[in-house]
């Protein structure tokens, strides 16, 4: 199908990647009785035609419903002539014709369709998308992000963090989209990721207030290397519900920031504080991993009492 005007931005998006997902489906041929000849990309992941009035159909002695198994003899490509009366033969056609490289033709089993090798029927939407996107390596802080207790809003927010791409006023000046750099909380440094959400006074003191109950320190140099610190601790339980908060903190601290900077009123940080705990206690306490392990170790992990 032609990709329609008025469909919507992602439907559209997706019919793109048709010609992408070509180049990973092959067919897996015994019979080919199943297989259309014309208009399945069984040759060179492409089909021959697109249209049943293509001009490569009329030119051949084939019918427009014809199958893959019309081309087979005894398990044998046995390729047609093109119509002699036919000056100019379709140049798909002839490539095809001519091609030494034709796929093979199984002797056992069924025809069926392969998906970057694996048969169609029994991948899953994984297989799919670890075919057609870019790998890297694993990025130090991806445990940070991506959790079992993730909240969704907070994980995207985390990772826009931990790859400096939140729009803080150092970030927009770099684009000339800011006339100043100085920070909303205090006017000691520019606004920088990891000013906002650990060497500000403002925050420094909501996180002090956090993880003296963990007895752990907030003194780092960027915030992606204390958020990484809180999941190599060798407490894993601890560490989880520590990051937790951390997360939380992240996402709250740059709502503040927004408030402040689009003048919607301010918490001040008793308030957000608190804000912060309810929410990580929401988050928790519906959690069954945290039920389980609260029963288990209540004297070092009750930090709702604590905090």
């Amino acid at each position: 199908m032609d990709i329609p005007t008025d469909c919507s931005w992602i439907w559209r998006q997706v019919l793109k990647l048709r010609g992408m997902a070509l180049w990973f489906i092959t067919y897996h041929i015994v019979s080919g009785i199943s297989i259309s000849l014309w208009f399945e990309p069984w040759w060179n992941s492409c089909c021959l035609v697109n249209s049943v009035t293509a001009p490569i159909i009329s030119q051949c002695f084939l019918p427009a419903n014809a199958t893959v198994a019309c081309v087979i003899n005894s398990g044998i490509w046995s390729l047609l002539r093109p119509n002699s009366r036919i000056h100019h033969t379709d140049y798909l056609l002839t490539s095809w014709l001519e091609d030494p490289n034709l796929p093979p033709i199984h002797s056992s089993g069924r025809d069926h369709i392969l998906w970057d090798g694996l048969d169609a029927s029994k991948i899953k939407t994984w297989h799919i998308w670890s075919s057609i996107r870019n790998t890297s390596p694993l990025v130090p802080w991806h445990k940070v992000v991506w959790h079992r207790l993730q909240v969704n809003r907070y994980a995207h927010h985390r990772w826009l963090t931990c790859l400096d791409q939140i729009s803080t006023l150092a970030r927009l000046h770099r684009f000339d989209l800011s006339s100043t750099q100085q920070y909303f909380f205090c006017i000691l440094d520019r606004e920088t990721t990891s000013h906002l959400c650990l060497h500000c006074t403002y925050s420094k003191w909501i996180l002090m207030q956090i993880f003296r109950v963990f007895d752990i320190p907030v003194s780092y140099h960027s915030l992606v290397e204390f958020l990484v610190s809180l999941s190599e601790l060798e407490d894993k339980q601890k560490g989880t519900i520590a990051l937790s908060y951390a997360r939380v903190f992240c996402y709250h601290i740059w709502r503040e920031r927004n408030a402040r900077a689009h003048d919607k009123g301010v918490f001040g940080p008793s308030k957000l504080l608190q804000g912060i705990v309810l929410n990580v206690k929401a988050r928790l306490s519906a959690s069954g991993w945290y039920s389980s392990v609260i029963c288990n170790r209540p004297p070092d992990l009750d930090i709702f009492v604590r905090l």
